[in-house]
């Protein structure tokens, strides 16, 4: 009777000792079905001794009692129950145990950027992103193309990190960022510019800002000199992009209050609308030019128009040299807005108006200064 004692009294340990182990480790995971079942299984092996002290009689001698038919065989089946319950157990809490994840912490050449591009940026910055990644593998730039209200609320509300935005800010989006009172910065990365395309079959050779300013609000309908036969003038916008006409305006004629003109939906509908008609004449950003009018499907019927300063300059086509050095009368900034306090933004604006500048070589823009170029004499 010793031995079946003894066997019992190791049951009893060993159940008591390893359920309520598991039983602590299942309500930290809360895994409330796995620690039900380690409980029933449990309670059995426990109860002996409870019982035993409520009779006032020694635990071993409610042991003798008890377990006087208990046989080493049982205890053998329930120890080899007890190692496969506990080993259901652990396969459950290494299951449901939260995933060990690796942060790395962000700085200026790795993390995560979300950068809102405008729809006319959308190609230079397709070409210019990329080459960063490139360099710095940690470093990932998401792209998220829309229009420039779109974007600025979204940068508001602290959805992007950053912005490619066409001129600069009005003093509305200034009273706005104040508001929210953000630190930010406007870093000058490149150059755009506002393009004038008519029909191939007109035959003006050159506008001036004065005489585009005139057209597009209204104060001069027909084409003079015997221009497109001194036809009515057609003129259109994309009315969907605010900025172009903001910055436009700006440059054009900033004593009026808005532009009046046949609307379009996109550049590309626009583009297509002027190459239907001889009188036509539109204004669409630099960055669209080369899919639009020197190998877009229109590109046959359309023509791009040099422009001067005033009357008696001379005209000027707008080259990406020419927006470079500020000799096309109609450039303008293209900027890169970031959060101060936020590390990859800021090395993303650092690496745009350096290195970055290469990219916007290469690109539809013109790039805001020269890059350096290092020659190895070795």
């Amino acid at each position: 009777m010793d031995k079946i004692v003894n066997y019992a009294v190791i049951a009893r340990f060993l159940g008591g000792l390893i359920c309520s182990v598991f039983r602590s480790l299942c309500r930290e995971i809360g895994v409330r079905t796995v620690y039900k079942g380690i409980f029933a299984f449990e309670f059995p092996l426990l109860l002996v001794t409870v019982t035993g002290y409520s009779n006032n009689c020694s635990p071993w001698e409610h042991i003798s009692g008890r377990f006087m038919r208990f046989n080493k065989g049982l205890v053998y089946l329930t120890a080899a129950a007890l190692v496969a319950f506990v080993g259901a157990a652990v396969v459950v809490y290494v299951a449901n145990r939260p995933a060990v994840e690796t942060v790395v912490s962000e700085t200026a050449k790795s993390g995560l950027l979300k950068l809102g591009v405008e729809r006319s940026l959308a190609a230079a910055a397709g070409d210019v992103a990329p080459v960063f990644s490139h360099y710095y593998p940690d470093a990932s730039i998401e792209l998220e193309t829309g229009l420039f209200a779109d974007l600025f609320g979204r940068f508001l509300r602290r959805e992007l990190r950053a912005m490619l935005l066409s001129g600069d800010l009005g003093t509305h989006e200034i009273s706005l960022l104040k508001r929210e009172e953000m630190t930010y910065r406007l870093e000058p990365v490149a150059r755009g510019a506002v393009v004038c395309i008519v029909n191939a079959a007109n035959p003006v050779q050159s506008l001036c800002v004065e005489e585009l300013a005139e057209i597009f609000t209204a104060r001069k309908a027909r084409w003079s000199d015997g221009s497109a036969d001194g036809g009515e003038i057609k003129a259109y916008l994309n009315n969907n992009d605010v900025r172009l006409q903001q910055q436009f305006l700006a440059m054009a004629a900033p004593e009026q209050s808005h532009l009046t003109a046949w609307h379009a939906r996109s550049d590309r509908e626009l583009a297509r609308l002027v190459s239907m008609e001889k009188n036509a004449v539109g204004i669409i950003p630099l960055s669209r030019v080369g899919s639009l009018v020197t190998s877009g499907p229109a590109s046959s019927a359309l023509r791009v128009v040099p422009v001067c300063r005033q009357n008696g300059d001379i005209p000027v086509m707008p080259s990406q040299y020419n927006v470079y050095q500020g000799k096309y009368p109609l450039g303008y900034i293209v900027y890169y807005m970031y959060r101060k306090n936020e590390a990859l933004a800021a090395g993303f604006g650092a690496w745009l108006a350096k290195e970055g500048q290469k990219g916007f070589v290469q690109s539809s823009l013109a790039p805001y200064k020269q890059p350096v170029r290092v020659i190895n004499l070795n």
